[in-house]
């Protein structure tokens, strides 16, 4: 059988020298032939152990990602950004801290994915809110209720928002860019059932600039009040998904 070399192992398998080492030391691989002092020599054996592990992990990465990214959320929400560590998110995730940082570069980017996680599920949660309400016209007559509804969804994503606002208005630009994207992204999904489809985009976005300032309001309200949240929500308009 040809021996390879760690230079040619790496190259061969995509996997990096420091990742065979610890798979070689936790007994993921065969360990090698010692051909010389410090030189070790590898060969097919080990290129296919190397493969069918890089198959295994990536099978499992999306899931490890969002399992990440849902502890980073339930972290953001409960405590600020400067009490949050990536030590904390690997312990509650039940991974080494180097996993995290397979898919993460660093604690911004994880408050980041995790903005982005709340927005993208408020966004399809709104939508079966209003297919509960009736629908675009069910909603145009109902505004309270609407306001109210969208109240209650972003009053989960609101401790984070209020954490990225403040990181902009200190003139950290990317969070000051994410600002925007998420106002807008919200303004848009808030405004269209009440513009329609083929409405402009700055007509949904005007119409939903006007919904989430009543929204926030009320939020606001509910969290210096005795009940939160209130008790009169509409049955079955917050539907989970």
């Amino acid at each position: 059988m040809d021996r390879l070399t760690l230079a040619e192992l790496v190259n061969r398998s995509g996997v990096p020298a420091s990742t065979i080492h610890n798979y070689r030391r936790r007994g993921l691989i065969p360990p090698p032939m010692r051909v010389a002092q410090n030189r070790f020599a590898y060969d097919e054996t080990h290129l296919e152990a190397l493969l069918a592990i890089r198959s295994r992990t990536a099978s499992t990465e999306p899931e490890q990602r969002k399992r990440i990214v849902a502890v980073a959320i339930e972290a953001f929400k409960t405590r600020s950004y400067s009490e949050v560590t990536v030590s904390d998110i690997a312990d509650a995730a039940h991974m080494a801290k180097g996993n995290v940082y397979r898919y993460f570069d660093s604690k911004e980017d994880l408050l980041t994915a995790a903005i982005e996680t709340l927005l993208e599920n408020t966004d399809e949660r709104f939508q079966a809110a209003v297919d509960a309400l009736g629908g675009p016209t069910g909603v145009r007559g109902k505004q309270e209720k609407t306001t109210l509804m969208f109240g209650y969804l972003v009053a989960d994503v609101l401790p984070m928002l209020l954490e990225l606002g403040a990181r902009a208005a200190k003139g950290h630009e990317p969070s000051a860019d994410l600002a925007r994207k998420v106002l807008r992204t919200l303004a848009e999904t808030a405004g269209r059932p009440f513009t329609g489809p083929k409405a402009p985009v700055e007509d949904a976005i005007d119409a939903g600039l006007r919904l989430i300032e009543s929204a926030f309001a009320t939020v606001l309200e509910w969290s210096v009040g005795p009940d939160w949240p209130p008790d009169d929500m509409p049955a079955g308009a917050i539907p989970e998904v």
